[in-house]
C-alpha cells in the first residue's frame, strides 16, 4: 500500500481509540452518571484539531486528485468529501452542547446523546467505508506521478495526540485511553 494511504490508515487506527473513549463516556451519559466535561472537550479539540482539519483535508487532496481521472467509483469518493464536511459540522455541534453544560445552561442529556450517538455512527460508516472500499480502490488505480502530485500538494501534519509530540492540552485523553 502507499505510504500516503499506509499513514492515513494509522490515522484511522488512532482515531478509533479515540471513538471507543467516546463511546464509553457516552455510555456513562447515558446511565446517568457524571459527566466527564473535560474528556469530552478534550474528544472534540483533538477531532477538531487533526482528523477533521488536517487527516479529512489529506484524504481530500488523494481523492481530488483520483476525480479528475473521471473513472471509478466518484460517486463514493464525492460522497465521502461530503461527509468530511457533514462530520466537521457535527463535531461542532457536539462542541456547542459541552460549552451550554460547562456554562451551566439546560442542555437535555437525552439531547447530547443523541448527538454523539448519531457523530459516532456517522464517523463508523465513514471510517469503514474509507477503509474497506475505497483506500484499496486508491491504490490500484492510482498512478506513481498522482502519488508524486498528491506528496507535493498534501499538507505537511503530525497528530497532536499519538505523534512523536503529543500537545499537553491532550494529556488527559491520552491517559485514559492507556488505562482502558
Amino acid at each position: 500500500m502507499n505510504p500516503q494511504l499506509q499513514e492515513l490508515h494509522r490515522d484511522h487506527v488512532n482515531l478509533a481509540h479515540v471513538l471507543h473513549l467516546l463511546e464509553s463516556l457516552l455510555g456513562e451519559v447515558r446511565a446517568g452518571e457524571h459527566i466527564d466535561l473535560n474528556a469530552l472537550s478534550e474528544i472534540v479539540d483533538y477531532v477538531q484539531a487533526y482528523p477533521d482539519l488536517i487527516h479529512h483535508r489529506r484524504e481530500d487532496v488523494i481523492f481530488s486528485v483520483y476525480l479528475e481521472h473521471g473513472t471509478g467509483r466518484n460517486e463514493l469518493v464525492d460522497r465521502l468529501m461530503a461527509e468530511h464536511v457533514l462530520l466537521l459540522k457535527k463535531t461542532q455541534e457536539i462542541r456547542e452542547h459541552i460549552e451550554q453544560w460547562c456554562n451551566d445552561s439546560p442542555v437535555p442529556r437525552e439531547r447530547v446523546v443523541a448527538i454523539i450517538a448519531d457523530y459516532l455512527q456517522m464517523q463508523w460508516d465513514h471510517l469503514n467505508l474509507e477503509e474497506s472500499s475505497v483506500f484499496d480502490l486508491l491504490d490500484q488505480e492510482l498512478e506513481p506521478d498522482d502519488w508524486v502530485r498528491i506528496e507535493a500538494a498534501m499538507p505537511a501534519a503530525t497528530d497532536p495526540l499519538f505523534g512523536k509530540m503529543m500537545r499537553q492540552r491532550f494529556e488527559h485523553i491520552f491517559d485514559r485511553l492507556v488505562a482502558a
